[in-house]
């Protein structure tokens, strides 16, 4: 799994930010073979506190997937936390200290294209949560 750069939006002296993000290629297979280019986010509670993430829709909801061709120009549209649909109630995701939590994604969940063009794309995530951002390494995906 590729390693997470943190950036914060704190002042700087502020501790650091709790949370890690990563992005990796996922082989998944569905009913009718390989499903291409999926992925698989994972969050990690890098601080030594329980880290408590409230949300309306998943906790996906704060997530975006940056998608960028071999140019260097963004492709994707819009945020990838606007497919879901509001819960009744609040929830939260609580991760403890060191722990993880990981999904699938469609790494081109973002790009309005279909079918995607061939060619070279790095897929970033970055996670946005209550004034810090968590960003992962590119992973680079090829069409």
């Amino acid at each position: 799994m590729s390693e997470a750069t943190i950036r914060t939006t704190s002042p700087p002296g502020a501790p650091p930010q709790p949370l890690a993000c990563r992005l990796r290629h996922k082989e998944i297979v569905g009913r009718q073979g390989p499903v291409a280019s999926m992925g698989e986010v994972e969050l990690e509670n890098l601080s030594p506190n329980p880290l408590e993430i409230s949300y309306r829709m998943t906790a996906l909801q704060y997530l975006n997937l940056v998608v960028t061709d071999s140019q260097g120009n963004v492709v994707s549209e819009g945020h990838f936390g606007d497919r879901f649909a509001p819960t009744l109630e609040p929830q939260v995701l609580r991760l403890g200290p060191g722990e993880k939590f990981a999904t699938k994604v469609h790494l081109f969940s973002t790009v309005a294209c279909d079918p995607i063009p061939p060619g070279t794309y790095r897929v970033q995530a970055m996670y946005d949560y209550n004034g810090f951002q968590a960003v992962s390494d590119p992973v680079e995906v090829t069409v």
